[in-house]
């Protein structure tokens, strides 16, 4: 008989423990943008364990399959994940700063992010290549080489850009070929090193400090 562990409960544990730090560190932020801030805690943390548990580096991914491992690696190293959690706290709060750019409103989110152009024959390619896969290897490396804050969406513009850059040397074709034999993933790991020169923000964001919630 398999062991069964319940994943919501684990989950609702570490959003609780994750809560607290952030309402140590950004408790006078107004509600909407503290909530905003904890999702990001919370997924870039599970992010985090689930790479120290070795899951994104399964050759075929299973959502059903991480969760149990995951769990369980929680239940595990429960009596250290305090510690474990406070440590990488303080590298995704110095990591949000240096990553993360925000703006206050419409026209100047539009202004920064209007340069961002896109082949024609990207969206093609991205539906023909497995994207969870290539999502978690290239968020599991981020992890690896330090960049722990908002991870999903570094690694969406990372794998994007890399695909955008190649589509318009090679085509949508070769990018294809490129993918197949490995040739991207390794173009993927060169980009996630030279994060390590870049001190500029890889991520935009846009909040509205105006507002509060009840």
């Amino acid at each position: 008989m398999s062991y069964y562990c319940d994943f919501d409960s684990a989950a609702a544990a570490i959003d609780g423990m994750l809560g607290e730090l952030v309402r140590e560190q950004f408790g006078d932020m107004p509600r909407g943008e503290m909530d905003a801030i904890r999702e990001f805690v919370f997924r870039d943390f599970m992010h985090y364990l689930a790479t120290r548990a070795g899951i994104y580096y399964w050759r075929r991914f299973s959502e059903k399959k991480a969760r149990q491992v995951v769990c369980i690696y929680i239940e595990r190293m429960w009596g250290r994940l305090w510690d474990i959690a406070t440590e990488w706290f303080a590298l995704w709060k110095m990591k949000w700063n240096q990553r993360v750019r925000l703006v206050f409103s419409d026209e100047e989110f539009r202004r920064a992010s209007q340069t961002a152009k896109w082949a024609s024959g990207l969206e093609t390619v991205m539906k023909r290549i497995k994207m969870t896969e290539l999502r978690l290897f290239v968020i599991a490396n981020l992890i690896r080489n330090g960049e722990v804050a908002g991870v999903e969406q570094i690694a969406e513009y990372v794998i994007r850009d890399e695909l955008n850059s190649a589509v318009e040397r090679l085509g949508p074709e070769k990018t294809l070929e490129m993918y197949k034999t490995g040739q991207l993933t390794g173009r993927l790991l060169q980009r996630i090193n030279s994060l390590r020169n870049v001190p500029d923000p890889l991520l935009l964001l846009k909040f509205d400090f105006g507002k509060t919630s009840p």
